[in-house]
């Protein structure tokens, strides 16, 4: 049996992202310390993954560090604001619960669902960020909106994340696996699910002249477009 080593190798191409996404997720570990500034490590690493899949990026330490920079502010109100939501979210969970109150059960399922759009919104909203140049507020509301237009891939993020947690905290054992496998490439590998999902929520709000002239994604915008011209047709047809 031969092995290549062909920078063009699979063999390659697998340890290359390998070493990326645990340079990524040591970034990520690095620069979300301080905890205020998880919003902007989120959306630089959101950033470079779809900079990554789309093959425009050589240097992910650079694209990282450049898009931390770059996305600072807006990233960093967001996540701001999201935790005072979440503040508020949960002392008024804490007061139903320790309330007698009549149909406290349908009450938190309320209380459920508000937070399930809040946590969409705001990981739409790093997603934008990174994909878009917008204003924070105006990133915010097309977050919402494109969370709901692509409720399946949104429903595939929360289950990936669900799963994630889940599988990480089952016995004292999955515990420190988990542990490691986070500190060593968990947060990127995440990352790099959910931003697989992002982007293919992002098509049908992304126009192909709007991309890098070297993006090459191409089959993905032949078919988006082919879509729409048979949708297009089938309406004609009525």
């Amino acid at each position: 049996m031969k092995f290549s080593f062909s920078m063009d190798s699979k063999l390659w191409r697998f340890f290359d992202y390998v070493g990326d996404m645990a340079l990524l997720n040591l970034l990520f570990i690095v620069t979300s310390i301080p905890v205020v500034t998880i919003g902007a490590s989120v959306t630089a690493l959101n950033s470079v993954l779809f900079k990554r899949k789309e093959k425009r990026t050589d240097d992910v330490r650079r694209e990282y560090i450049r898009d931390f920079k770059a996305n600072f502010k807006n990233s960093t109100i967001i996540w701001l604001i999201f935790l005072v939501f979440v503040s508020a979210w949960g002392l008024n969970v804490a007061i139903v619960a320790g309330a007698d109150t009549a149909g406290r059960s349908q009450i938190m399922i309320g209380f459920g669902a508000i937070l399930a759009v809040m946590v969409m919104t705001v990981l739409y909203s790093f997603a934008v960020l990174a994909r878009f140049e917008n204003g924070w507020l105006d990133t915010v509301v097309k977050a919402f909106i494109m969370g709901i237009m692509s409720f399946p891939y949104t429903v595939v993020i929360f289950l990936v994340l669900a799963a994630a947690v889940i599988a990480s905290i089952q016995t004292y054992a999955s515990i420190m696996a988990a542990l490691a496998v986070w500190l060593l490439i968990g947060f990127a590998l995440t990352g790099h699910l959910c931003s697989s999902m992002f982007y293919r929520a992002f098509r049908r709000f992304t126009r192909k002249e709007d991309l890098p002239e070297d993006t090459v994604d191409e089959a993905m915008y032949a078919l988006r477009d082919q879509y729409r011209k048979e949708k297009m047709l089938k309406k004609q047809g009525h």
